[in-house]
């Protein structure tokens, strides 16, 4: 019975865009997750956004108890609370990656509990990665688990080229200028690779460099996943990142900024993802591409060690990119000191439209 509720409940999580494999790995991951009172209530969950009232008319109980499971869900990252513009609160069902399982280590906690937890989803990740390349050969294979990254990269501001239109989903500083609520979390992937004693590789990056808006930031804050900050503040950790060449990912969807991870190449899962599965299709590349003019490479190398995808190599004391590899960011042409990097556009591509839960990440 307890198989047959956990199998359910990773059916109605791959009812959200981004789909897993119902393997025994993938279940004893939820089966470490959740509890079979959560898994039950999950897989029973109707789609969408809904109020305490329709929950309860929904499961046919008292809305008491059924409101004391939501907020207890909802302390885990498992049911996502927002409200609607009345006031009202609705919840909805978290996906369980991207979703239950960023919010459960945004709180940066080290407990055994943490690392077993950590350690499964490492396995669960070694497996996805071997999959992924796969999928990387089988454009039709991967659009049945996913209709767009979740993710895009976007260019660091001060890269992009002159003399060029650029959008305003194209700049950072504008996306964020949207928002009217900021908060800030420990890292997840860097928590992770810590769990599993692997820590980051980079230096001087802020702790609370995760960044969330709008709706999810009073989530965050809300359940204690993370802490408020001011608009101030989030360009601030924007800048610390950059100085510390970690790429900007933000949710690849119009309508609303949700995050901005900084990542790094040695802890990030959609960058691993392309580095050792080849599976480009795990990020949406920013519309910018690298541009060198190989006259004036000095064959110093300093874009080699700014670059956190290996996607930049010295031929003949000449820099060279791999365009697979090569997601936009800008980190090199921030550290070469005879401008012989530069960024230039090369596609035009529009986020797709997001929903109106989690940015459309949730169902």
């Amino acid at each position: 019975m307890t198989e047959d509720i956990y199998y359910r409940l990773g059916e109605r999580l791959n009812e959200n865009p981004y789909k897993w494999p119902l393997n025994d790995l993938f279940l004893d991951v939820l089966r470490e997750y959740y509890t079979e009172e959560q898994a039950t209530f999950g897989a029973a969950f109707p789609l969408g956004q809904h109020s305490a009232a329709a929950l309860a008319q929904h499961y046919g109980r008292d809305e008491d108890p059924v409101l004391t499971s939501l907020n207890a869900m909802a302390d885990l990252g498992m049911i996502f609370t927002s409200r609607t513009h009345n006031g009202e609160l609705e919840y909805s069902l978290t996906p369980f990656l991207p979703g239950v399982f960023e919010f459960q280590l945004m709180r940066g906690t080290d407990t055994p509990e943490d690392r077993r937890k950590a350690k499964i989803v490492s396995e669960l990740m070694i497996r996805m990665k071997a999959q992924a390349a796969e999928m990387a050969k089988n454009p039709e294979l991967l659009k049945q688990v996913r209709r767009a990254p979740a993710a895009r990269t976007v260019t660091v501001e001060q890269e992009l080229p002159p003399n060029t239109e650029v959008f305003p989903f194209e700049r950072l500083t504008e996306l964020v200028e949207t928002a009217d609520s900021f908060a800030a979390s420990v890292c997840y992937c860097r928590h992770h690779a810590f769990l599993v004693d692997n820590p980051c590789k980079v230096e001087n990056v802020p702790r609370h460099s995760c960044l969330s808006f709008n709706a999810v930031a009073d989530f965050v804050v809300e359940r204690d996943f993370g802490k408020r900050i001011t608009k101030e503040e989030c360009l601030r950790i924007l800048e610390a990142t950059e100085k510390a060449g970690l790429i900007h990912n933000a949710n690849n969807f119009t309508g609303s900024l949700i995050f901005v991870c900084n990542c790094c190449g040695c802890c990030c899962e959609f960058l691993k993802m392309i580095k050792e599965a080849g599976h480009t299709g795990a990020l949406a590349y920013s519309n910018f591409g690298l541009e060198i003019d190989e006259a004036s490479c000095t064959g110093c190398g300093d874009c080699l060690e700014r670059c956190s995808m290996g996607a930049l190599r010295l031929v003949d004391e000449v820099v060279r990119v791999d365009r697979n590899l090569c997601v936009g960011c800008a980190n090199c042409v921030s550290a070469c000191p005879t401008e012989t990097l530069s960024m230039v556009r090369r596609a035009s591509v529009v986020p797709p439209e997001g929903g109106t839960t989690m940015g459309g990440l949730a169902q």
